[in-house]
């Protein structure tokens, strides 16, 4: 196999117009990836594939795009166009001033949104069936088209789920498109779910944080989940203000929680080694320290009703001999915890349950991976969903095992 013709395929990453290849998401921007180990177990021909839709091909709606869609039982999409986002109306109506690089930021000039919606939906024998929906959130200045190549809707292609991707990830812009997608497609009110990549992952913990009342689970990825605090407008994305105070706390409902990310993604994990440089390598997370992640993870057992980590308890883990090897490289003492090798990548997949016996909180690492999504995480998503809806009355998490 000739790795070189993989890794030097292009993708558009930016809405700016800038491209990339594949080679720089594990050389470029993280030369701590043992990229040899990765071509030896096979994991670039994984990568290839779940990217396809987007390597070399820099307009979402060519034939070639819908076409690959259609193969896969999906039905893309492509909404508002013609919807112009005013910043400055949005502002007179919420009180919220955003001033971005509009240079960059093409997607919030817009309220665009693409859909995925699985072929049998369309069928005269199904106008009953209600289908679930991911909402999956872009990273920051990406263009929503790289959604098609991050692994989320081949999975929901699998699942026969509906994926909604919006451009402006602001939660009152998202309640207008989820209502479009409800009066176009036969959506499930009860099994709505938040995802994300990179700004993507922050927003979709803002959403779990901000929204009990929409989504029944959400799932930040390569992002650390938080609290959600937001005290003035940050960041060259649209980001609202948060007072930090989970509304699923305050309505006494769960939130459940799954949060994924490469153990080479800001040196986040094992946790009691976070602020810690690796091999040399420079500290891209020093602001970042073992108290704040377990902070963040508290803030969400705490939602979920689940007994809290202490910082002693997770430091001391680094010299246990009796931690187990999950717990050892996630770096939290867990409930439970597995070992999952899938297209030639170890995850270890750590919960952390609820006092009544169900995860409702749960963490993923990825070894040997950098900032990026892989064909896993998804799976790991989808699985994780299917065991929680919510109540479209009452608003309470329902738990199916």
């Amino acid at each position: 196999m000739n790795w070189d013709t993989i890794l030097d395929k292009q993708f558009k990453m930016t809405d700016s117009g800038r491209i990339d290849r594949i080679r720089d998401l594990y050389t470029t921007f993280n030369h701590q990836v043992d990229l040899q180990a990765l071509k030896d177990c096979g994991y670039l021909t994984a990568l290839e594939e779940m990217m396809e839709p987007i390597l070399n091909n820099f307009d979402d709606r060519s034939p070639e795009v819908i076409a690959y869609w259609a193969k896969r039982g999906m039905v893309k999409e492509c909404h508002g166009d013609n919807d112009v986002m005013s910043w400055s109306e949005y502002e007179s109506k919420t009180g919220y001033r955003w001033e971005g690089p509009r240079e960059q930021g093409i997607q919030n000039l817009h309220k665009k949104w693409n859909s995925f919606v699985p072929v049998s939906a369309f069928r005269p024998e199904n106008k009953d069936r209600k289908y679930p929906v991911v909402v999956v959130l872009h990273g920051g200045f990406n263009p929503i088209s790289i959604i098609d190549g991050w692994g989320f809707v081949q999975e929901a292609a699998k699942q026969e789920w509906i994926v909604v991707v919006p451009s402006i990830e602001l939660d009152d812009i998202l309640d207008e498109i989820l209502a479009q997608a409800k009066a176009l497609y036969p959506v499930d009110e009860s099994r709505i779910y938040a995802t994300g990549f990179s700004y993507g992952g922050f927003m979709s913990n803002f959403l779990g944080n901000k929204r009990p009342d929409v989504y029944a689970a959400v799932a930040p990825c390569g992002a650390p989940i938080s609290n959600g605090l937001v005290e003035k407008a940050i960041g060259p994305e649209p980001q609202t203000p948060f007072d930090g105070k989970s509304r699923a706390k305050a309505m006494g409902v769960y939130m459940p929680v799954l949060n994924i990310a490469g153990n080479l993604d800001g040196n986040r994990f094992p946790v009691y080694d976070v602020g810690y440089p690796k091999d040399g390598a420079p500290d891209m997370m020093w602001h970042i320290t073992p108290d704040l992640i377990v902070d963040g993870i508290n803030h969400w057992l705490d939602v979920n009703d689940a007994p809290l980590l202490s910082v002693d308890a997770v430091m001391a883990l680094k010299n246990d001999p009796n931690a187990t090897e999950v717990e050892k490289n996630i770096g939290l003492p867990l409930s439970e915890g597995r070992k999952v090798v899938a297209d030639g990548i170890v995850n270890y997949i750590g919960d952390l349950k609820s006092r009544d016996g169900v995860t409702r909180v749960r963490i993923m690492v990825e070894m040997n991976m950098p900032h990026w999504p892989t064909p896993e995480m998804s799976r790991q998503i989808f699985e994780f969903f299917s065991h929680f809806s919510r109540d479209p009355e009452t608003k309470e998490s329902i738990y199916t095992a």
